[in-house]
């Protein structure tokens, strides 16, 4: 059995035995290590997301499907529509599979998905919005905390909507790589299932958290994974003995880089992918009492009690 998580009042340190600041004066320490030693104290939900393999992924015809483990997943509202979130650190397969523009679209196959992701907006011409640099802002804009030229992640969003001064552009007249991107189809949001793990699906969470290519011997697990049901065939299949699975649709993803200052991130950096649920599945023959949620504590695996 899991450990139980439990608030004794014999082992509570004192505040001020454990008090540490990275904006006193002359202190050295990084925010990012003091944020992850406090995160480590709080327990985390554990979930699973599954996406099909895309046709442009040298797996497609090996495996039908791919996941991995999340430990970042939250809910962010309700309303007008339910959205959720979680992010992945570059470079990711998983990432890969959840892009919409995963297909390629026109864009330079020998990039990297995370540097495609990051030059869609620039790929849409001069048909779309632009936002202008900070400086061309009136006051009291020019004035916020931010830098002079919008990340890309923004320019991609903006770049989506129409200009409406801007004339009907002569298809003959655009160079062959416009002309590509703008006759491709739609591509319809990318669909994943998303399972909020159980005490008895801790042995999936380690599987998928390990660094390998190929999970078809995963998803090839007797009397592990619920079958996509009728109604949703295009979503992945969900985790038996689940909490709860989400059925969900890729949105939108940011750059986490790309709010950073320039030189601050080394490498790739991190994509957060914001997904709307659309269907959400309980398993009404377990008893919801019994269900314990699986949760990240203190780097391990712990359940949870009630407090008397």
């Amino acid at each position: 059995m899991p450990p139980s998580l439990s608030a004794p009042m014999a082992r509570c340190i004192p505040r001020s035995a454990r008090c540490v600041s990275s904006n006193t004066p002359g202190g050295d320490a990084d925010p990012a290590i003091l944020l992850r030693q406090v995160m480590r104290n709080v327990a985390q939900p554990v979930a699973v997301a599954v996406a099909s393999v895309p046709p442009s992924s040298p797996l497609a015809g090996v495996a039908a499907y791919h996941g991995t483990t999340l430990t970042s997943f939250t809910s962010l509202t309700l309303h007008p529509r339910p959205l959720v979130a979680f992010s992945l650190r570059l470079p990711s397969r998983m990432a890969d599979c959840l892009r919409p523009w995963r297909t390629g679209g026109g864009r330079d196959p020998g990039l990297p998905e995370y540097e495609k992701a990051g030059s869609v907006g620039a790929a849409s011409g001069d048909s779309g919005l632009r936002l202008p640099p900070k400086s061309d802002l009136p006051w009291p804009l020019s004035k916020l905390p931010m830098p002079e030229d919008p990340p890309i992640w923004a320019q991609s969003l903006c770049s989506q909507i129409p200009n409406p001064t801007s004339p009907p552009s002569n298809p003959s007249s655009l160079p062959p790589s416009s002309k590509m991107v703008g006759s491709a189809k739609p591509v319809p949001p990318t669909p994943l299932t998303i399972s909020l793990l159980s005490t008895s699906n801790s042995a999936i969470a380690d599987a998928l958290a390990q660094p390998r290519t190929d999970h078809s011997s995963i998803f090839s697990l007797p009397d592990t994974w619920v079958s996509p049901s009728s109604s949703s065939p295009a979503h992945p299949p969900s985790l038996k003995g689940c909490v709860g699975s989400l059925q969900c649709q890729v949105v939108g993803s940011v750059m986490l880089r790309d709010l950073c200052e320039p030189g601050e991130v080394d490498g790739a950096g991190s994509e957060m992918f914001i997904c709307r649920v659309v269907g959400v599945e309980m398993d009404s023959e377990v008893d919801e009492d019994s269900l314990l949620p699986l949760l990240h504590w203190r780097r391990k695996y712990a359940g949870v009690e009630e407090l008397e």
